[in-house]
């Protein structure tokens, strides 16, 4: 079985005014911006690279500072019970897990994921004043304020399940590929939402649209099937009811698909439940805003 899911409307130039007139509008679709966080406009977007290790981003954090790290089984997310959190030096993280300068005999494949997941960006950083501006359109929402921003690093085959934020984001991918699954909030019912605080606002469906429909959509390619890890632990009859929740729920209207590539941006309304998968090492950040 595989999944047909349309992308979001995309559009290209968005001003403040169109973006504001469009959040006003009742229940908000996703968006896709191809063009929002331009180099011209964010010079981050151009003078970041993995080939010199990420440089700008390493003297800006800084190679010591310890960094929260999510540590876990590759394609699984952050109720998998393998799941840590571990604090580690920025540079050991970015060397020993996006740019594998630390030898290791284990295959790629078979290590564990580690996933730099919202590092705050401080507003007087050099990353937020110059390499990446705040935009108008964050001043978009009802209430015209920036809440929070947030840095994310991550290797293929990062991964985090269906949930959903108090607040409209918008993400953008500087470096690789990150592909999003999006889900307008009726779909609750379908996602087998945790009743255990603090993770009421996620899915307890352990693995990743890609895990349980391995040819989701015209987007996928031989390159990324199977980036959503090994499933052979999952009995088969919870294989199958993963299957027909997530179709239930991918049958409601408004569902949708999209992959970024480098400099694309995604609309994520408020309260739209959302996953993100890693088709490639990758590098991003967010805006939270209300």
């Amino acid at each position: 079985m595989s999944l047909r899911l349309k992308a979001p409307q995309i559009v290209r130039g968005i001003s403040p005014a169109q973006l504001r007139t469009h959040l006003a509008a009742p229940s908000p679709l996703p968006l896709l911006l191809p063009d929002l966080a331009s180099g011209d406009v964010w010079p981050g977007a151009r003078s970041w690279t993995l080939n010199d290790g990420l440089k700008r981003v390493r003297d800006v954090v800084e190679e010591d500072r310890e960094v929260d790290v999510e540590l876990g089984p590759r394609g699984r997310g952050y109720l998998d019970k393998g799941y840590r959190r571990v604090g580690m030096g920025f540079g050991l993280f970015l060397d020993a897990f996006i740019l594998d300068r630390i030898p290791s005999s284990t295959p790629k494949n078979q290590r564990p994921t580690a996933y730099l997941a919202q590092y705050d960006i401080d507003p007087s950083s050099p990353l937020s004043k110059v390499d990446m501006p705040p935009l108008p359109h964050f001043t978009c929402g009802p209430r015209a304020e920036i809440w929070r921003r947030a840095l994310w690093i991550g290797p293929e085959g990062s991964w985090t399940p269906f949930h959903r934020d108090p607040y409209i984001g918008i993400y953008t991918h500087l470096i690789g590929q990150k592909r999003f699954w999006l889900l307008p909030p009726s779909s609750a019912g379908y996602l087998d939402i945790s009743a255990s605080p603090p993770h009421t606002n996620t899915s307890t469906i352990p693995i990743s649209v890609s895990s349980v429909f391995p040819s989701s959509t015209a987007s996928s390619t031989e390159e990324d099937i199977g980036i959503g890890g090994d499933t052979s632990d999952i009995p088969l009859e919870k294989m199958e009811r993963y299957r027909d929740r997530l179709k239930r729920a991918f049958d409601v209207d408004g569902a949708c698909e999209v992959v970024l590539g480098e400099g694309e941006s995604v609309l994520v309304p408020e309260g739209w439940w959302h996953s993100a998968e890693g088709l490639s090492t990758g590098v991003g950040v967010n805006a939270w805003f209300r």
